[in-house]
């Protein structure tokens, strides 16, 4: 089975319209897997500081920015979310329990319907276990998992060791031909479609 590595975190938007390609993907193209590895925006000691407009700054004509135009088109809404940043650390060890047990999809499905359709806060453990449950996983081998930091050693973070890794941008897609970073979904599926007829000679 062709497999496809996807570097990711769950708080950044761009990963969660990337989420709603995977699901296409995996309609047109059941026999694509993919890796989703967490590579960790906002690691502890760095805090979020939002961007605060300048009242001084000229009005100039509004233009859409390059997420709106990706929103566009791909014919998507991203969620209002009203509550700030939650730290993703816990939820990104949990994918790597999940892949354990073969239930990474249904995880991560429920972590990004949680944290961008629910407005919850997925540095909430609570929150995690009711993922975790809805996932059918074992809870308390999931929960035991992320107390010890069981997987702490497979999510890596920003900036420097993201870096390394040849990750610059959430969402990147490592396809072995040319890695594709916060790309429409256009973009995506001729990737994949160049990936799965590659991988099938």
């Amino acid at each position: 089975m062709p497999r496809l590595t996807v570097a990711h975190d769950f708080i950044c938007p761009w990963c969660w319209v990337a989420w709603e390609q995977a699901k296409k993907l995996a309609v047109e193209f059941p026999t694509l897997e993919l890796d989703w590895v967490g590579f960790e925006l906002l690691p502890e000691g760095l805090e979020y500081i939002p961007a605060v407009p300048d009242p001084n700054e000229p009005k100039k004509p509004r233009i859409p920015g390059r997420f709106e135009l990706l929103l566009l088109a791909d014919g998507l809404t991203l969620p209002k979310r009203t509550h700030s940043f939650s730290r993703s650390r816990k939820a990104l060890e949990g994918v790597e329990y999940a892949k354990t047990e073969g239930k990474a999809d249904a995880y991560l499905g429920g972590v990004y319907h949680a944290y961008w359709e629910e407005d919850r806060d997925i540095a909430d453990l609570e929150v995690l276990k009711e993922v975790a449950e809805q996932a059918r996983l074992d809870v308390t081998a999931f929960t035991r998992a992320l107390e010890e930091r069981t997987y702490r050693d497979r999510v890596v973070e920003y900036d420097d060791p993201a870096h390394a890794a040849g990750i610059w941008n959430v969402p990147t897609w490592e396809f072995p031909e040319e890695w594709v970073a916060e790309q429409p979904y256009s973009v995506v599926h001729e990737m994949a479609t160049r990936f799965i007829e590659h991988s099938a000679t």
